[in-house]
């Protein structure tokens, strides 16, 4: 049974999100294109089935919730863009979804994203003038072709694919997240199942992120960190939560989070030292079972998250 968790992102934020508004060129793309090749009826491929088990921590952003975050991200890594510009964009997200995990010396993620993607129109775009290299790739026991682009500098390099006219893929592994997504398209098209590598209690979290951002990870120390100033040893396993806007602060977030403890031992005095450093009441904190805590109604100013996204 999953608990699902948060990872902090402090040691490696400015490394991940260097590359985050690569995740949103295929926006950019869409500002100056309009309309898609029609395609032959083939079952839909969910975003979330094409994430791997290698990821510390997950994350999904539907743009809906909170379309200011996802454009100061654009705006960030793209500062000559207009503010119309960056509106139109983001009125094409659906959502994004992401993997990142920690390797010895770098940082990798994997990003699915849900969009309107003109896929006719990309090689007219991530040009080698660009700075694009661009491949074919062809699955193993498939006839399909994708093409594969690549970026790289002195900064970071990337790999990025559009299987379909409602996805983007970037990151680790393309290759493979290729090859699933053209198996899994030539599935039956009446085969709504979720078929995915993550486990599928996590997938679904991810999935039902409508009307909330959503994230889950299991190294969540740093994490809580960042978001109490004290660094506190509490055995955690596992820490997952949502946050939303708070309706009557625009500049502010409402924070749920769970937290899944290694030892029993410590879910007390976990209880204890978590409601006194969010500042909250014991009313707001409820111990679940002999290892799960749940804190609700963490209210916290957009700053303190935001700079999770941005370096």
């Amino acid at each position: 049974m999953i608990k699902n968790g948060v990872y902090s992102l402090k040691k490696h934020n400015h490394c991940i999100f260097q590359k985050l508004y690569v995740i949103f060129l295929f926006c950019l793309i869409t500002v100056f294109v309009s309309g898609c090749k029609t395609i032959p009826d083939t079952r839909v491929v969910s975003a979330v089935e094409l994430l791997d088990d290698e990821s510390a921590f997950y994350i999904a952003i539907p743009s809906s919730v909170d379309r200011v975050l996802i454009q100061k991200i654009i705006k960030n890594y793209v500062p000559t863009l207009s503010d119309s510009n960056v509106m139109m964009i983001c009125e094409r997200i659906n959502t994004v979804y992401c993997g990142i995990s920690n390797k010895k010396n770098h940082m990798d993620f994997q990003c699915v994203i849900s969009g309107n993607i003109p896929v006719n129109m990309m090689p007219k775009v991530l040009t080698k003038k660009n700075g694009w290299n661009s491949a074919k790739i062809i699955p193993q026991d498939s006839a399909t072709q994708y093409n594969l682009y690549s970026i790289s500098n002195e900064n970071f390099s990337i790999d990025m694919s559009f299987p379909s006219t409602n996805l983007a893929i970037l990151g680790r592994d393309v290759p493979k997240m290729l090859s699933r997504f053209d198996f899994l398209s030539k599935l039956p098209s009446d085969d709504f199942e979720i078929n995915t590598i993550i486990d599928k209690n996590l997938a679904d979290f991810l999935n039902g992120a409508k009307n909330e951002i959503r994230f889950c990870a299991n190294k969540p120390q740093s994490f809580l960190t960042i978001l109490t100033g004290a660094k506190l040893d509490l055995k955690l396993k596992e820490v997952s939560g949502v946050f939303v806007q708070d309706e009557k602060h625009e500049n502010q977030y409402i924070l749920d989070l769970r937290f899944l403890f290694k030892n029993e031992k410590y879910l007390k005095a976990g209880k204890t030292l978590l409601t006194l450093a969010f500042g909250l009441t014991n009313s707001q904190s409820v111990i679940i079972g002999t290892d799960e805590l749940q804190i609700n109604g963490i209210k916290l100013d957009k700053n303190q998250l935001i700079k999770l996204f941005l370096p």
